[in-house]
C-alpha cells in the first residue's frame, strides 16, 4: 500500500486539514476547535491514531538521520496531492527535534504544498546545537550558563559541573554511556570526577560541559509563544515544572500553566533578542543564590505544553493554524488562566518509586487529581488513545514476565 494512500478528497479548502507530525499533545488542541487533522507516524499501532480527534494518517520509517530523506519524499508525495486537490498549502506542525531537523534540510521542497515559520537560517541551527546556543546567547546578550566548548579549558567553569549531549537529536549512546540511562544531563562535582570518567575521553566532542544552576524543580520554568515572520509575538503563556522523573534532570511528569510576569517579562525579552519566529519555548532556571533567570535552551516547535496552554486558554497550534491558513490575528493575545496542569502518570509512578519514602502516597495520588489537570493519554472525551495505551503497557509486562519465568526455568 501506498504510505501516502490518504483520501484527500474529504478534505475542504475553507477548512484545510493540519498535517502533524506529533502526539496526542499536539493533535488534541486541534481537536478542542474542530481543525481536522492528518497525523504522520512511524508506528501503525501509535495510540494517537485511535484519537477521535484524527481524519487520517500518513505512515513514514522515521524522523532520525538514517530515514529523514525517505520519509521527507514521503511528505512531499502526500503534499503535492493535498495541494493539488484543495488548491492551495496546509498547516505543518511538528514536535521532537528530529522532525524539526528534517523540516530544516528540505525546507524549501516542503514550502511548496506546506505552511510553517522558521527561524532564520543562523539561528535555526543555533537553536539544535547546545555549543552553538551558548554562542548566540553570548553574541546577544542573552544570561545562559556559562559553557566550555570542546576542547576548552575546565578550569574556566565554576564547580560543580553539568554535562549535556551537545545535539538535541541523537543522544541516545551518549544516554546510556554516561547519564546512566536516564535523565538529559549530569552533574559533577569537580573537574577531576569529571575527568576520571572513563567515557569522557571519548564521547568529549559530542558534549557540552557548563556550570550548573543550582535551583528546584518548581524554578525550571518556561515561556512559550508564537511569533509572525516579523517576530511580533501572537500569543503565549508561561509554565513551571512540578515534578521530574528522574528527579534531576528528567523528563517532565508535572507541568503547570503559571502567571509569572518575571518570566514572561524575561521570555519576551529573549524572543525579542533572538528574533524567533513560528513556535517556541523557551527554557529558564531561576538561580536559587541571586534569583536572577538564566536561559537554558530554546525549543523552535511546538510541545507537549501546547495542550495544557489550549485548555488554560491560550491554544498555540490555534493561533498558528490561524495565522498560517486562514491569514487570522487573535484581535488580542489571550490570557492564560494559571493552575491547570499536565501530568504523565506513569512518569509519575515512577517518580514516587525513585523518591523511596518520602511523600506519602495519598499526596503523590492527591497532585494527579484536580479539576484542571490534564493527563498525557486518557481525555473523558478522547479515551481511545488511553485504552490502546494501557493494552501495549498489560502485554509488555506479561511478555517480560513470561521471559524471565522462561530464563529462570532454563537454567
Amino acid at each position: 500500500m501506498d504510505r501516502t494512500d490518504t483520501d484527500v478528497t474529504r478534505f475542504s479548502p475553507e477548512r484545510p486539514p493540519a498535517l502533524v507530525l506529533g502526539d496526542i499533545t499536539l493533535v488534541r488542541p486541534h481537536g478542542m476547535v474542530g481543525t481536522p487533522v492528518i497525523v504522520a507516524t512511524t508506528d501503525p499501532a501509535d495510540r494517537v491514531l485511535c484519537s477521535r480527534h484524527v481524519s487520517a494518517a500518513c505512515l513514514v520509517p522515521g524522523f532520525e538521520e538514517a530515514n529523514r530523506d525517505a520519509s521527507a519524499a514521503i511528505l512531499l508525495r502526500l503534499g503535492e496531492r493535498l495541494h493539488a486537490a484543495l488548491g492551495r498549502r496546509i498547516p505543518l506542525f511538528y514536535g521532537t527535534d528530529p522532525q524539526l531537523e528534517l523540516i530544516y534540510r528540505h525546507r524549501r521542497a516542503l514550502a511548496q504544498h506546506f505552511l510553517f515559520l522558521l527561524n532564520e537560517e543562523d539561528v535555526c541551527w543555533s537553536l539544535l546545537d547546545k555549543e552553538g546556543f551558548y554562542g548566540l546567547c553570548e553574541a546577544r546578550g542573552i544570561l545562559a550558563p556559562r559553557t566550555l566548548r570542546p576542547g576548552g579549558d575546565l578550569t574556566g567553569l565554576r564547580e560543580p559541573l553539568l554535562v549535556k549531549p551537545r545535539r538535541k537529536s541523537a543522544w541516545a549512546e551518549i544516554q546510556h554511556e554516561l547519564l546512566g540511562g536516564l535523565g538529559k544531563a549530569r552533574l559533577f562535582s569537580t573537574r577531576a570526577e569529571l575527568l576520571a570518567h572513563p567515557h569522557f575521553a571519548r564521547l568529549e566532542q559530542d558534549l557540552i560541559v557548563q556550570e550548573h544552576i543550582a535551583c528546584d524543580v518548581v524554578d525550571l520554568v518556561s515561556f512559550h509563544g508564537f511569533a509572525d515572520e516579523r517576530g511580533e509575538l501572537l500569543a503565549w503563556f508561561c509554565g513551571r515544572k512540578l515534578r521530574t522523573y528522574p528527579a534531576f534532570a528528567g523528563e517532565s511528569a508535572i507541568v503547570e500553566v503559571t502567571g509569572d510576569e518575571a518570566v514572561a517579562a524575561v521570555g519576551r525579552e529573549v524572543a525579542g533578542k533572538l528574533g524567533l519566529k513560528g513556535p517556541f519555548k523557551i527554557d529558564l532556571a531561576r538561580d536559587a543564590r541571586s534569583g536572577a533567570l538564566y536561559t537554558l535552551e530554546v525549543n523552535a516547535r511546538y510541545t507537549l505544553w501546547n495542550h495544557v496552554g489550549a485548555a488554560a486558554g491560550v491554544n498555540l497550534p490555534r493561533v498558528a493554524y490561524d495565522y498560517l491558513a486562514l491569514g487570522r490575528r487573535p484581535a488580542a493575545p489571550p490570557r492564560a488562566a494559571p493552575g491547570h496542569r499536565w501530568l504523565d502518570v506513569y512518569r509519575v509512578y515512577r517518580a514516587f518509586r525513585e523518591q523511596r519514602g518520602g511523600a506519602s502516597l495519598a499526596s503523590w495520588i492527591g497532585s494527579i487529581a484536580g479539576a484542571h489537570t490534564l493527563y498525557d493519554a486518557f481525555a473523558w472525551d478522547d479515551p481511545r488513545p488511553f485504552a490502546r495505551w494501557v493494552s501495549s503497557f498489560l502485554t509488555r509486562k506479561v511478555a517480560r514476565h513470561a521471559l524471565r519465568d522462561h530464563r529462570r526455568r532454563s537454567r
